[in-house]
């Protein structure tokens, strides 16, 4: 069976894609049998649903979720993203755990210290116009609110991937 998410999960999980890698190596050392990597892929999504608890069905909204979310930075900022520097990964791991908490409906909507928002938006303006750009699309996509402090943090990681990004 061919898994059309292989791409994005070797790049959203590579950790959890070596282990389903290993696994592949293990079975054909003990039964001499060579699986598809596509297995590797299955193995890799049993891993991360058993880390964050959720459902395959869960585990493939999440990996459209962060697809769709760095379309849209992407778009905004108009440059590729460096997906192999530790900014991504700090951004994605991000976007897990908020996709997490929005597809179990544990969304804080408190308001944060506007002040600490007003200085991020002047010191960071490219970044946070794509983080409410981001948030705009996620309060639409999946009709939900979220607090102002989402904001706060998407616009520190985009900057970080931005920077990041056109340094290199």
């Amino acid at each position: 069976m061919k898994n059309n998410l292989l791409w994005d999960i070797k790049r959203f999980y590579p950790k959890e894609f070596m282990a389903g890698k290993e696994a592949l190596n293990i079975i054909k050392q003990q039964f001499g049998i060579q699986l598809p990597e596509d297995e590797a892929d299955f193995i890799t999504m049993h891993i991360v649903e058993t880390q964050m608890n959720q459902t395959i069905d869960d585990l493939d909204g999440l990996t459209q979720f962060i697809q769709k979310v760095i379309q849209i930075l992407k778009y905004t900022c108009h440059q590729e993203i460096d997906e192999h520097s530790a900014y991504y990964y700090r951004f994605v791991t991000y976007l897990r755990y908020l996709a997490q908490r929005i597809f179990s409906n544990q969304i804080s909507i408190e308001k944060s210290d506007s002040s600490m928002l007003e200085i991020i938006k002047l010191q960071y303006p490219d970044a946070y116009q794509a983080a409410e750009k981001v948030l705009n699309f996620i309060q639409n996509e999946y009709n939900c609110r979220l607090a102002s402090d989402e904001l706060i943090y998407l616009t520190i990681h985009i900057e970080k991937l931005i920077r990041h990004t056109n340094t290199d």
